[in-house]
């Protein structure tokens, strides 16, 4: 239950501070009167570092002050989608669709749509990556990035509301951290595999 909490906070916050809860601007090309055209010119191809090149398991470490606990997170791909169901969020699944101008998160509680935002389909560093206004910036690119003594290559870092998240090309989520008081005290999710 403590963990579904902290899942369902984590989510609230991210999709917050990125835009989400409910896209309402109109895909590229709908006709609509509403809109905004994804940002395809940039160095980065967020699809290529949000999810992975193929199906793959992810498995994760989390450590919370001294207290460390183990996950995994499943991606299936299907041409231009891929279905994200880890079992650190019960019950939900994340659903990424790559479109021509942009890629589209959409989420999934108990098989009912929750909400959805847009990404740019490429971004340029210190640049936003959600179309719509938000506080999520792509904020650095790593040749080589060492997280918790573990190295990873190619690597773009992006926060959103201050909070560090870290995807590697061909991969997906990587590693993602957040400050929990004044103190410093953090929690910190790594990729084990």
């Amino acid at each position: 239950m403590k963990k579904n909490i902290t899942v369902l906070l984590l989510a609230l916050s991210l999709l917050a501070g990125c835009g989400g809860g409910g896209d309402k601007s109109t895909p590229a090309g709908d006709g609509g009167s509403n809109i905004k055209i994804g940002k395809t010119d940039g160095k980065y191809n967020l699809w290529e570092y949000m999810v992975p090149s193929a199906d793959r398991t992810n498995n994760f470490i989390e450590t919370k002050d001294d207290k460390t606990s183990k996950y995994k997170t499943t991606y299936t791909t299907t041409g231009d989608k891929v279905t994200e169901i880890s079992d650190y969020a019960q019950n939900e699944k994340t659903i990424y669709t790559k479109r021509n101008d942009r890629v589209t998160i959409s989420f999934e509680k108990d098989g009912a749509s929750n909400g959805s935002y847009d990404l740019h389909l490429t971004a340029e560093k210190n640049g936003d990556i959600t179309i719509l206004t938000s506080t999520c910036k792509l904020s650095d690119h790593f040749d080589n990035k060492v997280i918790n003594s573990k190295t990873f290559l190619d690597v773009i870092e992006i926060i959103c509301n201050g909070k560090p998240g870290y995807y590697q090309k061909g991969v997906g989520e990587i590693a993602q951290g957040e400050t929990l008081d004044a103190k410093g005290t953090s929690s910190v999710r790594v990729l084990a595999n």
